[in-house]
Order: C-alpha cells, then sequence, then structure tokens
C-alpha cells in the first residue's frame, strides 16, 4: 500500500499536465483587468503617478501646514471641552426629590424594567 503523498507523486508524474492544456497560470485564470470589470483606472479617479510633480520640499511644506492645521483645530476643541467641563462643574447641582410610597414602586418598576417598557 502506498502513502498518499507518493500517489500524487505517481499520478502527477505518470500523467504530466500539458501546461496549455490547463489554461494558463493562476493569475491568468483568476485575475481580471480592468477592461474585463467595463471601466479602466482613469474612470476611477485615480491619478497617472506621472502627474505627481509635487518636490519632496513642496510635500514636506504642505503636510506641515496641514499638520499644523489639525493641531491648533484640537487645541480649540480641548479648550472647548475644557470650558464645558468647569461649566458643568459649576453648576448647581439638583436635589432628589423625596418619594412617597407610590413613587418608590414607580421607580423600581421603572429601573426593574427599564426605559423600552410599554407600560411606561
Amino acid at each position: 500500500m502506498e502513502s498518499n503523498k507518493q500517489e500524487k507523486y505517481n499520478l502527477m508524474h505518470d500523467n504530466p499536465v500539458v501546461k496549455h492544456a490547463s489554461g494558463g497560470s493562476w493569475m491568468s485564470k483568476h485575475s481580471k483587468s480592468a477592461f474585463q470589470m467595463g471601466h479602466s483606472p482613469a474612470e476611477m479617479g485615480h491619478d497617472s503617478p506621472a502627474k505627481n510633480t509635487e518636490t519632496p520640499a513642496e510635500r514636506k511644506a504642505r503636510l506641515k501646514k496641514e499638520n499644523a492645521a489639525k493641531l491648533a483645530k484640537g487645541e480649540a476643541n480641548l479648550a472647548r471641552l475644557k470650558a464645558e467641563a468647569e461649566a458643568e462643574k459649576n453648576k448647581p447641582k439638583k436635589e432628589k426629590e423625596k418619594l412617597s410610597g407610590l413613587g418608590k414602586l414607580g421607580r423600581a418598576i421603572k429601573n426593574q424594567f427599564g426605559d423600552n417598557d410599554p407600560r411606561n
């Protein structure tokens, strides 16, 4: 009795598959060109890499400017959040109302069933 590995080896060498009979490589069978998909890269909005004429110095300056704008926006948001937190801290706190027997029962039911209860 031959092992699976030996059987496979024998089959592959006794019956070799002709390259042109198999229909080509794996890539030729499984990849699709832009033409087969019905559009070209230009129609997809991709620019040609040859059109990129930005020098490394220009790119560095552009990115520095963009990063400065993002940093300023982040600092503004941080200042706004700090101001909101300070205002919330200085706000007078509401006192909880004292509940009677029925009020306590109603709150217990609401806590048990949550806000999605159709009875509320």
